[in-house]
């Protein structure tokens, strides 16, 4: 509770101090980088002076870091302010987005546990077996090589799961607050989307956790061999092991980036998996949401605003064991506590300030598709976004050439499903009979997706 509370002071903080905010969070990485190195390079007897060196090259780093931060990304820092001023203020009418993302980090946590406990179990009920897949070494021992990837799979797969499912709802929140669907009478944005969601995209969800799943067992099972070469003192051996951990992992972060998007067309349009990677790869390249994408840094903020609530947690823990509990507690016990406290409440506030994330994500996507909305619901936001010079020209001339564009070729359907109803009168083209899709052009310039009616044939409407 404690962590909530910390997180809505901080949403106050962020939303009166926004730039201030956005400063903080950019800078966040590099003088911790500074103050690391600037420690290392103490003089410790016995332990010097490799720690020192590596220490001042943590510092230079750190330092040349804090200035490229300082020259290169101040540009960002405007319209990212303005864009976590936005959705703060939706995430005040919606507060319950919170506790869903707090949900799915719960529900990772379990789903860990769980993985935890049936290995526990499987040990006590076979521990002969348990043997022979621990011990040993994973290159020369398939079985436990193969005990490696599918637990690490297994338990990254649940996870992932989890969290993707709370992420895709807030994402669905923050749709229906930009396409004003969250006003209508009897409306319930928060519960709809949670449905939506837990049902409907739920084996989109699936489907993306599998494939990333399987991208950080495989890297999993290759840092393993990579460290027991490192132990072997076989030095060929590792670099290429670390050369081929370094690629899976790159793989694994394009994955993992392009699944934060598509969640947001199966949110929004309830498309499968990789329609929605179509749909995304439309928008990027017909609309230039590429270009918007990369001046946002809201998705830095949540770890800033999870630190704060993680040192209160962990102090006040401490205060508690330190001075109420008994005396044949040992040290180590006490520590132990106020670290574990110190963690659940970073975690803790770190989910409750997830739905930044997804907001950012929901409303580039969305003014990628329909600006007009937004010119309504926030008019400086509006503006910022408008005063991207490259995606605003991007725009222009995608919109300049939609008339040549090849319909197949854009794959961005059916029509977005938080719009509100519409007719459209479509004559059926020749060569196109019942059931099959065709794709026609709204008088916005917008394509569709339809699907031809049974009974109807080439020239009927």
């Amino acid at each position: 509770m404690a962590s909530i509370v910390a997180s809505l002071v901080f949403l106050e903080l962020a939303k009166h101090f926004s730039e201030l905010v956005i400063w903080c969070a950019l800078l966040l990485g590099p003088s911790v980088m500074i103050v690391l190195g600037a420690l290392m390079m103490v003089p410790v007897e016995g332990k010097w002076p490799m720690p020192g060196i590596i220490g001042a090259i943590k510092f230079s780093l750190g330092c040349c870091f804090f200035v490229c931060v300082l020259c290169c990304w101040r540009d960002l820092v405007p319209f990212s302010a303005a864009l976590m001023r936005t959705i703060i203020k939706v995430m005040e009418i919606h507060t319950s987005m919170m506790f869903v993302s707090i949900w799915g980090a719960l529900m990772s946590c379990a789903w860990s546990l769980l993985c935890c406990m049936s290995l526990l179990a499987f040990f006590i009920h076979d521990e002969e077996a348990m043997a022979k897949l621990t011990k040993g070494k994973a290159s020369s021992s398939p079985a436990k090589a193969g005990f490696v990837f599918v637990f690490g799979f297994v338990q990254y797969w649940g996870l992932m799961v989890a969290m993707d499912a709370a992420y895709t709802a807030c994402c669905g929140v923050f749709g229906r607050w930009y396409f004003a669907k969250d006003r209508r009478p009897g409306d319930t944005p928060v519960m709809s989307a949670i449905k939506d969601a837990y049902t409907t995209s739920f084996g989109s969800i699936c489907l993306g956790a599998f494939i990333v799943a399987l991208i950080r067992a495989l890297e999993l099972l290759v840092r393993t061999l990579r460290r027991e070469a490192q132990e072997d003192g076989n030095i060929v051996l590792c670099l290429i092991l670390l050369m081929v951990e370094c690629v899976i992992d790159c793989i694994g972060d394009i994955m993992e980036w392009v699944c934060s998007w598509a969640y947001v067309q199966c949110a929004l349009r309830g498309l499968s998996f990789f329609q929605a990677c179509s749909a995304t790869f439309a928008l990027a390249v017909h609309a230039g949401v590429d270009s918007i994408v990369s001046r946002s840094v809201v998705g830095m903020v949540p770890l800033l605003g999870a630190l704060p609530a993680g040192l209160c947690a962990g102090g006040g823990a401490g205060y508690l064991v330190f001075s109420m509990t008994a005396q044949d507690c040992t040290q180590g016990e006490r520590w132990t506590v106020v670290v574990i406290c110190m963690w659940l409440g970073l975690c803790t506030s770190w989910a409750a300030l997830m739905p930044l994330k997804s907001g950012a994500s929901t409303i580039i996507m969305c003014f990628a598709e329909e600006p007009d909305y937004l010119r309504n619901l926030d008019p400086s936001l509006h503006h910022k976004f408008c005063d991207l010079d490259d995606a605003r020209s991007s725009i222009a001339s995608s919109r300049s050439s939609r008339p040549s564009i090849d319909p197949r070729e854009l794959r961005a359907t059916p029509m977005l499903e938080m719009q509100g109803s519409r007719q459209l009168q479509v004559t059926v083209p020749q060569g196109v009979s019942a059931g099959q899709m065709v794709q026609v052009q709204t008088p916005e310039g917008q394509m569709l997706q339809v699907q031809v009616p049974a009974g109807y044939g080439p020239g009927k409407r």
